[in-house]
């Protein structure tokens, strides 16, 4: 299975794509760190942003997407256009959208730590976050299908 991990940040949805078959994660190589949303202000934009986030996802063939999720109020919350990039991702045909928060992420972290950096693994640090929402996620997959 593709995974996406997705971080959402003001104006760019940073990215991190990953396969998981049989308990196994595997970073993979992709044309693009990151999608930027221009003109986040006009419909022309936000179809801008999708276009090319679904045209990613079908190059790759992503199945899952995973988002790591932001605070809708206080100091650190998320950005009216990391919401609309949502939207527009959650919006995409074909594709299924899950929602990581950051407390979970921390909690499968700390029972699973890594083994690796993010330069062993061939990542920008900005993309950590990223990594960690769909590698927590293809642990949890990992997780529920033995428990079946």
């Amino acid at each position: 299975m593709n995974l996406l991990g997705v971080e959402l940040n003001n104006k760019e949805a940073v990215l991190c794509l990953m396969s998981s078959e049989h308990g196994l994660f595997n970073v993979k190589e992709c044309r693009t760190r990151g999608i930027e949303l221009r003109k986040g202000e006009t419909a022309e934009g936000v179809q801008g942003f999708q276009f090319q986030f679904k045209k990613f996802l079908e190059d790759y063939k992503v199945e899952t997407v995973v988002i790591k999720t932001r605070p809708s109020k206080g100091k650190f919350s998320g950005s009216a256009n990391s919401f609309k990039m949502e939207a527009a991702i959650q919006l995409i045909d074909g594709i299924t959208v899950e929602m990581i928060s950051s407390t979970e992420i921390k909690e499968t972290m700390k029972k699973n730590p890594l083994e690796y950096t993010m330069k062993d693994l061939e990542l920008r640090q900005f993309q950590e976050h990223a990594f960690n929402a769909a590698y927590c996620f293809a642990l949890k997959q990992k997780y529920a299908a033995k428990k079946n």
